[in-house]
């Protein structure tokens, strides 16, 4: 795969900032007034002493001491705005990254499934959901930009000050920078290379820890008379972190040197160029103290400015991970309307056409599928682990599309059905429980509490078999489920869940076609037939899909289909698949024998 070209670094600061201005126009202007106030106190602290010492060497006359007391009064509004602006932005910026998060996580829902299941998809979401969850890459590249505007303004002020003054001395503070910048960044890369192999070294170090910790290596420390040799390898591990530390140590403090005599050496050419003006009278004793702090001023502005500009580039990393998240799974996004509604009644006819399917590794998991199920009938589809079951019924709800053929609902294909009309005419209960932090009504109707009919959620939970479970909480069905809202919330069990969600199943009577991939793993192999079979005759002359890794729970159906490398293998009904004495017959006398021995040994 080709790496990815790097954006430029404003397009992440106009993302960001547009993403601002759309949630919190206030925001910006709060980081406006900080830029501002920040500006114009650093100026008032150039100007103050200055104009201080002009007062002590001219006398204080009235228009200097108003001037005076000008400076200072700009000073302590600028502090208070810069201040009050500072503290004010704090919560906006937390609120602007749980805003970010809040539309990751909707986007997540709303994306392609493919792409969220993919590797690619789990990555991306997980890099953006990093960044709007902790924040600071937001705030790096927030206090990046402000900083960066700052030297910017503030190197034009001072600089157009000392040029009016010899543009030489602009010059020359500019070639000092340089030299200051190449220390830093001569710093910073050798942090970099430090950071590297101290990580690498520091992996091994509490790999050797651990090996002495664990009771799992322990029986083979011992065993084998390792421990001599793992306090040699880690007293060799501490002996090359000192090395790499003690060698980072002499370069930093070699750049810092360096840094120092830059320092020094302007200082003292500022400060002999500026006392040679002041001896010629060219400027004064306040001239002197002005055009110092300026100087001064200009130095840091550029050091800062440096600073400023990696603290933006590693923010907009992260903020550029978002960007792309929500943009990457925008091709995706599901167009119509997202409310669970009810079918219309009609029945479905399901047909796969010359289906195949590969998950981007090359190899088909589906490979050249055909199946046609009649309006009403009820299929059973099984097989081993990676068969293809669930991705067949992940292509049939339209989460996948297949790289060539057809997947077709009463003629038409999956990929061209709006969501909505998907939605409204399938129904389906997958092995995983989503269970919400919200009442047991709430959960198997997935409305709102005011649009759910209670009477008809206990009638589905009576038919689900777990209604006397429900009704023994005070609360019935107005419980709250899970205890992570609501201390008092219902805990169930994995099979107790798994019924709920054919509770869900039944409150949505009115979907076409149903589909059950394994909903009752959790249950013991008497339950689970129990419970198929009670389903079956609620499926009414509905089209229904039934898939689960114990035979004998589909024995009652009219027609199974075994499956085996994304390819139908056999098909009949139990009876005729065990005359036929292949693949389904042999996997069910394995089963069989399984639970007869079980169940001997329980006896």
């Amino acid at each position: 795969m080709s790496e990815k070209r790097k954006e430029p670094l404003w397009k992440g600061i106009f993302y960001l900032l547009s993403t601002i201005a759309r949630e919190d126009p206030f925001l910006i202007l709060l980081l406006v007034l900080c830029m501002v106030s920040s500006v114009m106190a650093s100026a008032a602290m150039v100007y103050l002493p200055s104009c201080a010492v002009s007062l002590v060497e001219n006398g204080m006359s009235a228009g200097q001491f108003g001037l005076l007391l000008g400076i200072m009064a700009a000073y302590l509004i600028a502090s208070t705005v810069q201040s009050g602006a500072q503290s004010g932005r704090g919560m906006r910026q937390l609120f602007i990254g749980r805003s970010m998060l809040y539309g990751v996580f909707l986007r997540r829902m709303d994306a392609d499934y493919a792409y969220t299941e993919s590797g690619e998809g789990q990555n991306a979401y997980e890099k953006a959901r990093q960044v709007c969850l902790w924040g600071a890459d937001i705030r790096q590249v927030l206090e990046g930009a402000m900083d960066l505007v700052v030297c910017i303004l503030s190197f034009a002020l001072f600089s157009g000050l000392l040029a009016a003054l010899d543009l030489r001395l602009v010059i020359f503070l500019l070639a000092l920078s340089a030299i200051n910048y190449i220390m830093l960044n001569r710093a910073e890369h050798a942090n970099e290379m430090r950071m590297g192999e101290q990580s690498a070294e520091m992996r091994r170090y509490y790999y050797f820890i651990n090996a002495f910790q664990s009771p799992r290596i322990g029986k083979d420390v011992r065993l084998y008379h390792m421990k001599d040799w793992l306090c040699k390898a880690m007293d060799q591990s501490l002996a090359k972190l000192w090395e790499i530390n003690a060698d980072f140590q002499r370069r930093l403090m070699g750049n810092q040197i360096t840094a120092a005599i830059t320092m020094l050496f302007r200082g003292g050419v500022m400060f002999a160029y500026l006392i040679d003006k002041v001896c010629k009278g060219e400027i004064t004793a306040g001239g002197f103290v002005l055009y110092f702090g300026a100087a001064s001023q200009f130095s840091n502005f550029i050091t800062t400015c440096v600073n400023s500009y990696g603290v933006l580039q590693l923010g907009c990393r992260g903020v550029q991970a978002v960007r792309e998240y929500l943009d990457g799974a925008q091709e995706g996004k599901r167009e119509g309307d997202d409310g669970l509604r009810e079918g219309g009644g009609e029945k479905a006819a399901v047909e796969f056409r010359d289906v195949c399917f590969s998950y981007g590794d090359g190899r088909n998991v589906i490979e050249h599928f055909n199946l046609t199920i009649r309006a009403g009938e009820k299929v059973a589809l099984a097989g081993v682990n990676g068969a293809g079951k669930t991705t067949l019924v992940k292509l049939l709800c339209g989460l996948y599309t297949p790289q060539s053929g057809q997947v077709l609902i009463n003629g038409t294909p999956v990929k061209e059905m709006p969501y909505a009309e998907r939605a409204k005419m399938i129904s389906v209960v997958f092995q995983d429980c989503l269970i919400l932090p919200y009442t047991v009504a709430e959960n198997v109707s997935l409305r709102p509490l005011a649009d759910t009919d209670t009477g008809r959620v206990i009638q589905c939970l009576r038919l689900a078999g777990i209604y006397d479970d429900i009704a023994a909480h005070p609360m019935g069905v107005m419980a709250q489920m899970t205890k992570a809202v609501d201390p008092a919330g219902l805990m169930l069990s994995g099979g107790q869940k798994q019924k709920i969600l054919l509770a869900r199943m039944l409150y949505r009577e009115q979907s076409a076609l149903w589909i059950l991939d394994e909903p009752t793993s959790a249950l013991d192999a008497i339950a689970e037939s129990e419970t198929y079979e009670s389903f079956h005759s609620l499926c009414g002359d509905r089209t229904c899909l039934y898939i689960s890794h114990r035979l004998a729970s589909m024995r009652f159906l009219t027609r199974i289909i075994f499956l085996e490398g994304g390819r139908i293998l056999e098909e009949g009904t139990h009876d005729e698949l065990i005359a036929l004495g292949g693949k389904y017959a042999e996997l069910f006398e394995m089963q069989s024998k399984y639970y007869r021995e079980e169940k001997s040994d329980e006896g």
